[in-house]
């Protein structure tokens, strides 16, 4: 078996609580390989460390390309509920991106505000004050800012992208299975691209209520380019992540990741 193989197979065992299929009966044919969020070696780098956002620390976990890689940051917004760890989807899809050039900051937000499901006004603006904080820590280490974006999933999705619309100095912005029952959103304050990701069957987040979000920031003079996952509900697949890792990719590439992009 070579490498690939094996790095493969460590990273189906390592998700098989997701929904992943179980083992093959010995007489039975092996199944072809299922997609995998792994980067392709060399692999990049990570670490845990805080930062400070309006007097409060908050623990991320910071990966690093191998090398110069795109001169590009990301800030990701995780979902309800969520921890930051390294393993599981949220860490592979953040190496999936160190992977392709960027770097990544995945922070944990509810450090600025303990999530009690009832999210307040405060909240929220804590919950953005992050994102933004994200977005200049990078900014003060040499990304310039039109190579900054901000990635965000369910509830992550509205504090990623509402605040990259405010007061953040982030460049694009991406939502992922996020809509107006999250949080009520705010008019725009800037002009950015924006993409949405929506799982055609959610039923968590319903998609007549992410369509009433991209209408609502369409009206606002926004640009929002959407995109349907087929078949993917709120919970994603091992594939589906990678799908929206790809997606993702080609979003981030033609704007803040372009290669002939003038970066002075």
């Amino acid at each position: 078996m070579n490498s690939a193989d094996m790095k493969r197979r460590g990273f189906l065992a390592g998700i098989a609580g997701l929904g992943v299929a179980g083992s093959v009966r010995a007489q039975e044919a092996a199944p072809a390989p299922a997609p995998t969020l792994e980067p392709a070696a060399p692999t990049p780098a990570y670490e845990g460390m805080t930062f400070d956002s309006h007097g409060k620390p908050i623990r991320a976990i910071h990966y690093s390309p191998v090398g110069e890689g795109r001169r590009a940051a990301i800030v990701m917004m995780h979902g309800s509920g969520a921890r930051i760890t390294n393993r599981g989807p949220w860490h592979h899809l953040a190496m999936r991106f160190a992977g392709d050039g960027y770097q990544v900051l995945t922070p944990l937000f509810t450090d600025a505000f303990a999530d009690d499901g009832i999210r307040p006004e405060r909240m929220m603006n804590a919950w953005r004050h992050v994102g933004e904080d994200a977005i200049d820590w990078f900014i003060a280490r040499g990304i310039d800012r039109r190579r900054t974006a901000m990635f965000g999933y369910s509830l992550g999705s509205y504090v990623a992208v509402d605040g990259a619309l405010g007061n953040s100095r982030a460049a694009a912005a991406i939502g992922l299975a996020g809509g107006v029952d999250v949080y009520t959103p705010r008019t725009p304050r800037r002009r950015i691209p924006v993409m949405m990701l929506r799982a055609e069957n959610d039923t968590h987040v319903l998609p007549q209520n992410t369509a009433s979000w991209i209408t609502f920031l369409r009206d606002k003079g926004i640009s929002v380019r959407e995109e349907v996952l087929p078949g993917a509900d709120h919970l994603f697949t091992p594939p589906q992540w990678l799908e929206i890792f790809e997606r993702s990719a080609a979003f981030y590439g033609g704007n803040i990741g372009r290669t002939d992009q003038d970066a002075s």
